[in-house]
């Protein structure tokens, strides 16, 4: 999907530090319109970190939204991703076949090249990792999606602690997360604008495989609601 004049501008500020230096961002990633993505799905960090040549950020933006130009620029990236990534475009593929679409960030969206990196870049590069959790807050009040999935523990605490005034969480006596992945939603959100948004959490995608067969229930309850 080429990008036009206009969404580009909104994209830029969500890539670049505040010196417009350097791409420290990934937003999100796609295949289509974002605009089009009705589900989310949400890691703790954006790993692994796509780096991007000088004068190239409309390019890694295009390649954000366009699978074949990703693959195409980043390939050896993509090879050698963690699990857990590799999951999550597995998941991807599975709701492709049951007609959906998928944007898939991260609540904090700053680049790592791996998760044990982010508590020494909190303390090196402490005003953009703050940054990089309010990208995610303004990406997902843009596109607004219908269903939120956050995977593994710490993104479900983090996304608990962040929107606690405006999660409404229909059983807090459930904290476990293999408890909630096999109950459906486990909350739902609302916008300033009134729309809705159920909130779904699973295990770490790591562990979803080519067919997801260790995820049946999440499976069934998610398809529920599409």
């Amino acid at each position: 999907m080429p990008i036009s004049v206009g969404f580009y501008k909104k994209m830029h500020q969500w890539l670049v530090n505040a010196n417009e230096e350097n791409v420290k961002f990934r937003p999100f990633l796609t295949k289509e319109n974002p605009y089009k993505s009705r589900i989310f799905l949400v890691s703790q960090h954006a790993v692994p970190y796509f780096h991007v040549e000088d004068a190239s950020e409309k390019i890694f933006a295009e390649a954000l939204v366009n699978r074949a130009l990703l693959e195409e620029l980043y390939g050896n990236e993509l090879q050698a991703a963690p699990r857990e990534f590799q999951g999550s475009l597995q998941f991807e593929a599975w709701l492709e076949a049951q007609g959906e679409s998928l944007l898939y960030t991260s609540l904090n969206t700053y680049q790592l090249d791996s998760q044990d990196e982010a508590k020494l870049v909190k303390q090196t590069d402490s005003e953009q990792y703050v940054r990089g959790e309010q990208v995610f807050y303004e990406v997902l009040n843009e596109f607004q999606p219908e269903i939120l999935i956050l995977q593994g523990t710490t993104a479900f605490n983090q996304f608990k602690k962040h929107f606690a005034e405006n999660l409404v969480i229909y059983n807090p006596s459930i904290t476990k997360v293999q408890l909630l992945e096999e109950t459906g939603p486990f909350a739902e959100m609302h916008f300033a604008n009134g729309k809705k948004m159920l909130v779904f959490v699973t295990r770490s995608m790591s562990y979803f495989g080519k067919d997801g067969s260790k995820f049946e229930k999440f499976k069934d309850n998610l398809v529920k609601m599409l």
